[in-house]
């Protein structure tokens, strides 16, 4: 027989769980001194053990005292059903902390973009959840090609922790803090080189896609972003500072190319 402090010693369980466990009615002593001490057999260390695996596998104190209660051994189907009813539980919760990881790394990016939080922007990345696949598939094939499509797919999402998300969102605040400057101020200018640089590379050098993605992003009059942070002021800002770049890159490099040539 092992006193309740040899066994919490033996078992890596405080004296204070295993008197909770009494006082549930999962796990009581053999028996119980007049002095009030409590004894335990060999009977209790094994279900004991019953107790901390089933905890192992995610069930609560309450499902381990039914099923312990159902006698020495379950039925197949009683098996089947708790085994069922927890990994459903898990399947959900992995769920609820996916969404949770994609709400906050949206967060961050709209904190990169903007500065701040806005809570409206959490309830939008909140309904973007709520986007199925199917939907997005529908939109894809309604407006490009399948080989379009798979490009688009390869797009930063927002919700993903990926580095180009960062880069995107630092390139999109230095733009929204020059809007008031003209396009073709040195500054801007040098933007304008780095989107084209990141449009490039991520569309597959594909000009005409480009084209194509821009205008079906590209919200009407009064209308929200259709994508984070791409709101009207943004995108016209950016063609303005796209246009002025190369119609005079191409002028740069015919001076270029005369310097070179005297």
């Amino acid at each position: 027989m092992y006193r309740i402090g040899e066994l919490a010693k033996q078992t890596n369980l405080s004296i204070r769980t295993l008197r909770y466990y009494d006082e549930i009615g999962l796990l009581k002593p053999a028996q119980v001194a007049e002095s009030g001490y409590r004894y335990y057999s060999e009977a209790e260390i094994k279900r004991l053990q019953h107790i901390s695996a089933l905890k192992e596998l995610g069930f609560t104190l309450a499902s381990i005292k039914e099923m312990l209660g159902s006698g020495p051994g379950l039925e197949a189907a009683q098996w089947e059903s708790y085994l069922q009813m927890e990994l459903a539980a898990i399947r959900n919760e992995r769920k609820r902390l996916d969404e949770m990881e994609k709400l906050l790394l949206n967060a961050r990016y709209a904190y990169e973009m903007k500065g701040e939080i806005d809570p409206e922007d959490i309830f939008l990345f909140i309904r973007a959840l709520n986007v199925t696949p199917e939907m997005r598939d529908r939109f894809l094939t309604r407006n490009f090609t399948e080989q379009e499509s798979e490009i688009i797919k390869g797009l930063p999402d927002l919700g993903d922790n990926d580095e180009r998300n960062l880069a995107w969102a630092k390139l999109i605040r230095q733009i929204r803090e020059r809007l008031h400057e003209p396009p073709e101020s040195p500054e801007s200018q040098q933007l304008a080189g780095e989107i084209l640089e990141l449009a490039m590379e991520w569309f597959g050098h594909d000009e005409q896609l480009i084209e194509k993605y821009w205008d079906n992003i590209r919200p009407e009059q009064g209308e929200e972003a259709r994508v984070y942070g791409m709101d009207t002021d943004v995108m016209d800002y950016i063609d303005r500072m796209i246009d002025w770049y190369l119609q005079h890159s191409g002028e740069d490099e015919l001076n270029n190319g005369g310097k070179e040539s005297n």
